[in-house]
């Protein structure tokens, strides 16, 4: 009939339905598809993915029913069953992980209904996914220390943990070192659990001036080594929360990461769009840096007395 949106009057109504309380629209579903029932509400990062997919539903007028996908009696045929008796046309795959990808005996549920990964993306199926900006996150932590004074930087990283996000992490963080000016650049220390010698004898032999990762455990090595933070040594998270009020560090805005996927979904949803993408999509979201108590400004001393105790 030759129709045309107006603009103006689309972005009037658009405010007009954000200043009122959103009708019920349908639920959705939130599949966590770890092996732990509790995965969700176990690991802060999991958490708040969870709560951030919980809180835009509600904004946007849907519920969100939670499911496992590993539950005594559940397959395909059963997991349809329930999802279509409660009307759901839409999931947010949540806690994967391992990138090899999801069980293939579910793929009929991959391509029957609208799927939305939240965190890592699986090498299959291949999906639309929203997860944090590792490469930027590691990245603007590099840059952020450069800001501080920090030269001699020094990644501790589990293999697993930088597979499983694509490499991004270990990409920013080299990347965030060109043009700097060191003597060498420190090699990544593989994380493992309980491997206090291994990074010992790293620390002792490459003498960094500010170390970044994801795991909690490092800063218990370090002080157990009597060494001083910040004075001696900097720590910087990569995925710091509420819960790590002693760290500096990325904050990874996980629950923005969780309502990017609801966002994602509804738009699929409205768009009939199920099954498989031919293209998949991702939804980034950057990371915020926080100040801490683990790192501090250095000053030309310090960086001068620094250099030549890693010299010498």
């Amino acid at each position: 009939m030759g129709y045309r949106t107006n603009a103006t009057v689309a972005n009037l109504m658009a405010q007009l339905r954000a200043s009122r309380t959103p009708k019920y629209q349908a639920t959705l579903g939130l599949l966590n598809v770890s092996s732990d029932p509790k995965t969700l509400t176990g690991l802060c990062t999991f958490r708040e993915w969870a709560k951030g997919c919980h809180e835009r539903a509600v904004q946007l007028g849907y519920g969100l029913d939670e499911f496992w996908l590993h539950e005594p009696g559940i397959n395909p045929a059963r997991l349809a069953k329930i999802l279509e008796s409660r009307n759901i046309r839409g999931l947010v795959v949540a806690a994967l992980l391992d990138r090899a990808g999801l069980p293939d005996q579910f793929n009929p549920i991959w391509k029957r209904f609208a799927c939305i990964v939240t965190g890592v993306r699986p090498a299959w199926p291949p999906l639309n996914f929203s997860a944090n900006d590792q490469y930027s996150t590691a990245l603007n932590a590099v840059r952020h220390l450069r800001d501080y004074g920090y030269r001699r930087m020094g990644l501790v990283l589990s293999p697993e943990v930088d597979a499983m996000v694509e490499h991004r992490f270990s990409a920013g963080f080299w990347a965030g070192q060109e043009g700097l000016e060191v003597c060498e650049r420190i090699p990544t220390l593989p994380f493992q659990h309980g491997r206090e010698v291994s990074f010992r004898a790293w620390y002792a032999k490459h003498r960094p001036d500010v170390i970044l990762c994801v795991h909690d455990e490092v800063k218990k090595w370090v002080e157990s080594m009597g060494v001083k933070v910040p004075e001696e040594v900097g720590l910087a998270h990569l995925d710091r929360h509420d819960e790590l009020p002693d760290w500096s560090g990325m904050d990874q805005n996980n629950t923005l990461v969780g309502a990017a996927a609801i966002d994602m979904l509804v738009g699929q949803l409205h768009r009939n769009e199920v099954g498989l993408p031919e293209f998949p999509k991702a939804s980034l979201i950057q990371s915020t840096w926080v100040d801490g108590p683990s790192t501090a400004h250095q000053s030309a001393r310090q960086k001068k007395e620094r250099t030549a105790k890693a010299a010498g």
